[in-house]
């Protein structure tokens, strides 16, 4: 080999190992810190290649890392994975490790779903009787149900479980509810909510009754006028005498629920009838339609003549 030739095949040699020793060799991706709280996430590193956009679960989060190569990765609304394990890649090389402060036996992710009634059926009942309550949600439940917290504002007409779960992929679910003998007839509100939040909150209404009022009703005959006179009803029960501005006799029956009463008026000597006062209950005296534990007043006019 000439002086020439090999003058440039050693110029080259050390041309290739000045390049070798002075290009920095890339590191490996790692992580220091990888922490949950909540849906807070924060995960830093180093060694990722500088400027290199990274991926964490292959997307979920991105982030990218310094000149040096560094990186913080940050999220408020992180889901967290299944397993709690997250990976970040820089495309070349990547990493993974365990977040602190979660747990692989957390509670499902949430779903888009809301309460969206609460119904009971039936509203009225004899206490002692059951009934059932329906919730109602905007969306399918999630995979491990669609929890609704349940209470009654009078546990002593009705009460209710504390809780009740829309199975997975459904829309509603029934709950019982239990109500109680009562002397008199009472009312309760059941409440449902999610997650202790009472803007959430729906409800259905039922009524406790005791057995009598609960298939009966009442039409009552008050004086009205200065006259005199006698109400009958028909069916039985409404025997009324009107005179001095007060009445004697049977002046309230109870009848059936469902029942159409009839009232009818006839004036003593000396008076004359001037018709029924239109009152709520009685707008027309002459088709009183009986409601449960209900009493229809019905005020008679009598005048003298």
């Amino acid at each position: 080999m000439d002086a020439s030739r090999r003058a440039a095949v050693i110029t080259a040699l050390v041309l290739l190992t000045s390049a070798a020793i002075t290009q920095p060799a890339h590191a490996a991706t790692t992580l220091t810190r990888a922490e949950l709280s909540g849906t807070q996430v924060r995960i830093e590193g180093s060694g990722a290649t500088p400027g290199a956009r990274l991926t964490v679960n292959g997307g979920t989060l991105t982030g990218t890392a310094d000149a040096s190569g560094s990186f913080r990765i940050q999220s408020s609304t992180f889901a967290a994975p299944p397993d709690c394990v997250v990976t970040v890649s820089d495309g070349s090389t990547s990493a993974s490790r365990t977040l602190t402060g979660c747990s692989t036996s957390q509670p499902p992710p949430a779903t888009s779903a809301t309460l969206s009634s609460l119904a009971v059926t039936p509203t009225d009942v004899v206490g002692g009787d059951p009934a059932t309550g329906t919730v109602t949600i905007s969306a399918t439940a999630p995979s491990g149900g669609f929890v609704i917290d349940l209470s009654s504002d009078n546990p002593t007409a009705a009460t209710v479980p504390p809780t009740v779960t829309v199975p997975a992929g459904s829309t509603r679910a029934t709950f019982p509810v239990t109500t109680k003998q009562v002397t008199n007839a009472q009312s309760a509100v059941i409440i449902g909510t999610v997650g202790g939040d009472f803007t959430t909150e729906r409800h259905g209404i039922i009524t406790a009754w005791d057995a009598f009022h609960f298939s009966h009703g009442s039409v009552s005959v008050i004086p009205g006028g200065t006259g005199a006179g006698r109400v009958t009803s028909s069916p039985a029960g409404v025997d009324c005498t009107i005179a001095g501005g007060s009445g004697s006799g049977t002046c309230s029956a109870f009848f059936t629920v469902g029942t159409v009463v009839r009232l009818d008026a006839q004036a003593a000597a000396g008076s004359k009838f001037v018709g029924f006062n239109p009152r709520p209950g009685c707008i027309d005296a002459s088709r009183i339609t009986v409601a449960r534990g209900t009493n229809h007043t019905c005020q008679v006019g009598f005048q003298l003549k």
